[in-house]
């Protein structure tokens, strides 16, 4: 299709910023619409500003993950208006993301995108459920968008440590079915190179941020996907932990130690009494074209 290979070239072209909705005329009659960064709560309402001009939309989602209901309510736009979806070449898709793309019609994966499920994880009335309520939550949207009962159980089996990788095979055993596209050489090696910038400082600061305000959903986002929901990667116990404070968690200092860690420090009063001024060192690497977590070593025993 030449609008999937005018709409790649389009997203390379410009260095997208986290949480960015933009909208963009292709060929004919049809729209990019891009999708790019950790989706955020209210996104939806966003998407759905940005999609309701459009008769045709191709959507280009190219996100860690996030706000579990966000994605659900943008993948429900996109199934009500018949848009395509697609996860551009070398870039990740994953968790709330990768329920997005399911909407699409139709759905579409470049030889070299990264489509990953994780585990469903929801704050429902101020408690952190890995399963359960937000299991249910994604069945019935799933429903909706009539895949198939084998379909269904592999999305919502997905582990809740780490992320189950969508192949060829495993969508054809299961049922999901999508259109594999490619870019023809000259542009593969036009686009060569075209990566978003290597932002260890914004990413430790986001995750941070995420941390204290106790959102566990963002925090896992901006971690790599082989340490998601692992020990301090853990959505649930990142809500129960700090979730508890009774001075929430404040990043006091960060500094950058060589070109992947940063040294933070923090501060925090848990719910009984006890004073955290800590430090930690951050390690963060460059994947999927994005800036992510991948160690964290605390200095000071909190």
């Amino acid at each position: 299709m030449r609008y999937i290979v005018a709409g790649l070239s389009f997203l390379f072209a410009f260095p997208l910023s986290a949480a960015e909705i933009t909208r963009e005329p292709l060929e004919g009659d049809t729209d990019l619409i891009s999708v790019t960064g950790v989706l955020n709560e209210g996104d939806e309402s966003l998407f759905r500003n940005v999609a309701a001009a459009p008769n045709k939309a191709l959507v280009f989602l190219n996100s860690e993950g996030g706000d579990l209901k966000a994605g659900l309510e943008i993948g429900r736009a996109i199934r009500l208006r018949n848009f395509a979806t697609a996860v551009p070449p070398g870039t990740l898709c994953a968790s709330a993301c990768a329920l997005t793309w399911l909407a699409g019609s139709p759905r579409m994966l470049e030889a070299t995108s990264n489509l990953g499920f994780h585990a469903a994880y929801r704050v429902v009335d101020g408690k952190a459920s890995e399963s359960g309520v937000a299991n249910a939550l994604v069945g019935a949207y799933l429903n909706q968008l009539g895949l198939s009962d084998t379909a269904i159980a592999f999305v919502t089996s997905a582990p809740p440590e780490g992320i189950e990788w969508l192949t060829p095979a495993k969508a054809q055993g299961v049922g999901i079915a999508y259109e594999a596209v490619q870019l023809d050489a000259a542009n593969a090696t036009s686009e060569e190179g075209k990566t978003l910038p290597y932002d260890p400082m914004g990413t430790v600061t986001a995750f941070y941020s995420a941390l204290a305000v106790a959102d566990g959903e963002t925090a896992s986002a901006l971690v790599i996907p082989e340490k998601r929901g692992k020990g301090p990667f853990n959505e649930a116990s990142i809500h129960a932990f700090f979730g508890a404070m009774a001075q929430p968690l404040k990043l006091t200092g960060t500094a950058l130690r060589g070109d992947d860690n940063v040294r933070v420090s923090y501060e925090y009063i848990t719910s009984d009494g006890r004073r955290c001024q800590g430090r930690a060192d951050v390690q963060t690497t460059y994947a999927f074209g994005k800036t992510l977590l991948s160690r964290i070593t605390a200095l000071d025993g909190c």
